[in-house]
């Protein structure tokens, strides 16, 4: 079961992009540069570029850093079908970032989450901690099947409901990485060692 009072937040990202996070953080779309390797679909990141975010501290989703509150999501699995025309490795090339409510709230940073994919016309906004434990499908989020019923037509929006975090995540908000291997998690650990950063590495099954 999930914890809907303190979650765990969940950005993947490709193993190229992890030295300068773990240097400047994690940053929003509209703050990164034009090296970073990219895991997203352009279409849907241009949508992005002008979804507003309706609560403070405002602008458009794109100024904001976005979390999953579940592994193996909708993107990912777009990944692993071949159908992210910008990404150009494997799954086993992914790290998932991973950090605690409280982490970032103790860092005071601002946020907004939202009960399915932000750029849906249809999504609902919150910056409340408290309105979590209702605002977000809890059952949804710990479903290994997670597609679209007959009965249920919003079952895979919803399983990419996402936690935004306004500008930047510094690098000390996360806890752990969560890769898929050990050779991976060595292949990270020197990595980190490279930012001269001493985060721990767990495989993915340990952790999430």
């Amino acid at each position: 079961m999930m914890d809907s009072i303190d979650p765990w937040l969940l950005h993947f990202t490709h193993l190229n992009n992890l030295v300068e996070i773990a240097r400047t953080g994690l940053l929003a779309d509209n703050r990164r540069g034009a090296d970073v390797r990219e895991c997203g679909q352009p279409t849907i990141k241009q949508r992005r570029r002008t979804r507003q975010v309706p609560l403070p501290p405002g602008g458009v989703v794109a100024d904001y850093a976005p979390f999953y509150f579940a592994p193996r999501s909708p993107m990912l699995r777009s990944i692993l079908g071949g159908r992210v025309e910008e990404y150009d490795s494997d799954q086993t090339h992914l790290v998932y970032l991973l950090a605690q409510l409280s982490r970032v709230e103790s860092a005071g940073l601002a946020w907004v989450a939202t009960d399915r994919n932000a750029v849906l016309q249809t999504a609902r906004f919150t910056g409340d901690a408290a309105d979590l434990a209702e605002h977000i499908d809890w059952e949804i989020m710990s479903a290994r099947y997670w597609g679209n019923t007959p009965e249920d037509g919003s079952r895979r929006e919803r399983r990419m409901a996402e936690f935004l975090v306004h500008g930047s995540v510094p690098w000390s908000v996360f806890s752990h990485l969560a890769v898929c291997c050990d050779e991976r998690a060595t292949e990270v650990a020197d990595l980190l060692g490279e930012a001269q950063s001493k985060l721990s590495t767990r495989e993915a099954r340990l952790v999430l």
